[in-house]
């Protein structure tokens, strides 16, 4: 998908001779100075860069991996160069800390350093650092697991820029573990070169990051050689490439070797902090840093100490909630509190039943006695949480519930898995809808690898039936083009504006340099009512065309970011992939495709109304 996310500005030629550092979140990095160009890895916010050239508004970076890359110039600005004089030094307040090979948790890990050695500050990003190593090497570690030691001793431990060939242990002699270190704990096995036989089937990922698309997927029986694990994921060699695989799963890997060690993201094998023994959720749950440079302060206010910020998307585990606040832990073990209004709550281990089930989509959603509003209300149920269905009454869920007992829930309240769901077609009676082809004219979008299709085209011709679907259920559509023009992205969103739109809807077909990569994605930008609309299309869009489902996810895309409307962005399948770009050329596929489109938009509207449910 080739979309612009921002308005093109002039790049600063100086750059050739610095760093960026990026501005959004995902950058796509390509293979040439053009939207046009392959995308060849993506990069997390606030990421710097090393400036190899610059061509117009696009720059040439060096990328953690060592090779080259173009990214859009208006998407990072220019940083300064790092003084060639260190900085002070650092040293390490945990065994084995990761250092890493960019400023942030989803870089490699490249080694690991101990207490007791001093390493020469380079420069800083956010609340990482960049340290020299021996042998002339660099990498980054979490500041807030390392110390200031510039004013230390400097005859008891060396420092990391000496010749010496390997840092000493916390008393200056033998590293953490060996012979001659009582009291320093036993450094874990190493997972390198381990051989893991697997009894379930993952989803292979290029990062270890799940909300990005799936290259593949491995099956029961296959063994992997494992390259390092983190946070849960295991990297290994996949078709020429290290690739993740995510051992969260009902099932674990059967190690055939040694048993992986527990990274816990900044630091290396620490032990997590031990959560409070009466915590004030019932259940665990996750919290969904909405926003980037989220604070994590001390207290449950806006006036007390800030201990660090957190990026987008970042998962955080919470301890309680207090007011409109919640007490989180990182992935680090790092404890504070963040502000309830700028995250996401969900409940994190709500496991997911075997056969049909519902998923809530509304908070306090009531379950009743019976198959109607006449009857009582036994409790209400929340957001995420999903339910066995035992049957069905008319538009109503016979449900199982957590304590064995059943209920009742209305059919248009709930994302239906598993069954046909309850659709109320007269839910979107008189609603209007702006349905957006996207590209269009000499844009032609992605291009299919293996036919040529032009994804303008296949946009086009989904959305079209998109249309009659839903002007047949008495909508009000509004196409932003009917036919082979080319719009600018503000032009689309101006659209759905001026005519104050009940809903947005764009309709994509998406490319990845991995030909592995197939499914769906439904993107939003804000939480919500978008949200919700991405969750309830991407559930029907799987059910209907039978795609992979690589899940509803955040996308910083111009035409979502700047709508005040709730929109959504449909990518319907990969026509970088064989068998994706041979069904959505279907007439039967691209039917099937605006058919779960419009269940979904129809449950959306239903799930607005809850009809005393």
């Amino acid at each position: 998908m080739t979309i612009i996310c921002a308005l093109s500005l002039p790049v600063s030629t100086a750059w050739a001779a610095g760093s960026v550092q990026v501005t959004v979140d995902k950058l796509n990095v390509r293979s040439g100075p053009s939207l046009q160009d392959t995308i060849v890895t993506t990069l997390p916010n606030k990421t710097i860069l090393p400036v190899i050239s610059t061509k117009n508004d696009w720059v040439q970076v060096k990328l953690p991996n060592g090779q080259s890359g173009w990214v859009a110039g208006w998407l990072v600005s220019a940083q300064q160069q790092p003084a060639p004089a260190a900085k002070g030094t650092v040293e390490s307040t945990t065994t084995n800390l990761n250092v890493r090979s960019g400023p942030g948790q989803t870089h490699p890990v490249i080694q690991t350093i101990n207490p007791g050695t001093r390493y020469p500050i380079v420069q800083k990003s956010g609340d990482w650092i960049m340290i020299q190593l021996g042998g002339g090497k660099t990498g980054w570690v979490a500041g807030w697991l390392v110390k200031d030691s510039t004013s230390a001793s400097t005859g008891s431990t060396p420092s990391a820029g000496s010749t010496q060939a390997q840092p000493t242990g916390p008393t200056g002699g033998n590293p953490p573990g060996t012979a001659g270190s009582a009291t320093a704990p036993a450094k874990p096995p190493a997972v390198q070169g381990a051989s893991l036989t697997l009894d379930f089937a993952p989803y292979v990922y290029p990062t270890p990051d799940a909300s990005t698309p799936a290259i593949g997927q491995l099956h029961a029986g296959e063994t992997i050689t494992v390259l390092s694990q983190q946070n849960g994921w295991i990297q290994f060699p996949y078709d020429g490439v290290n690739a993740w695989i995510s051992t969260n799963s009902n099932t674990t890997a059967q190690d055939t070797t040694t048993a992986p060690s527990t990274d816990t993201g900044g630091a290396g094998n620490t032990s997590t902090p031990a959560l409070p023994s009466t915590p004030a959720t019932p259940a665990e749950q996750t919290a969904t840093v909405q926003t980037d440079g989220l604070n994590l302060r001390s207290q449950p206010n806006t006036s007390s100490a800030i201990l660090t910020t957190l990026p987008l998307g970042s998962k955080l585990k919470v301890l309680e909630k207090q007011g409109d606040w919640y007490r989180v832990q990182t992935s680090a073990g790092k404890t504070g509190w963040v502000a309830g209004w700028l995250v996401a709550v969900s409940g994190a281990n709500t496991p997911t039943p075997s056969g049909p089930y519902v998923t809530i989509i509304n908070a306090n959603t009531n379950v009743r006695s019976g198959p109607g509003t006449e009857h009582s209300v036994l409790r209400q149920v929340q957001t995420g949480e999903k339910y066995s269905i035992v049957n069905r009454e008319g538009d109503w869920f016979q449900v199982t519930l957590s304590d064995g007992t059943t209920g009742y829930v209305a059919g248009w309240l709930v994302a239906a898995n598993g069954v046909p769901a309850v659709i109320h077609s007269q839910a979107i009676a008189n609603k209007l809808i702006v349905v957006d082809p996207g590209h269009g004219g000499n844009d032609n979008g992605a291009t299919g690898s293996s036919f040529s299709t032009l994804e303008k085209t296949v946009n086009l011709q989904v959305a079209l039936l998109l249309r009659n679907k839903l002007e047949a259920a008495g909508a009000k559509v509004i196409m932003t083009r009917a036919d082979d023009r080319k719009l600018t992205l503000q032009q689309r969103v101006d659209i759905a504006v001026q005519n104050k739109a009940d809903i947005f809807v764009s309709i994509h077909h998406n490319t990845h340099p991995n030909s592995a990569t197939n499914g769906s994605i439904v993107f939003y930008y804000h939480q919500g009512n978008s949200s919700k609309l991405a969750s309830l299309v991407q559930n029907e869009l799987v059910k209907a065309t039978n795609y992979k489902d690589l899940q509803s996810r955040f996308g910083d895309y111009f035409v979502l970011r700047e709508n005040s409307v709730p929109s959504i962005l449909a990518e319907i399948g990969f026509l970088s992939n064989y068998n994706d770009e041979i069904r959505v050329r279907s007439e039967k596929q691209q039917d099937l495709a605006a058919e779960g489109l419009f269940k979904g938009i129809v449950q959306y509207f239903s799930s607005l109304n809850p009809q005393g449910g």
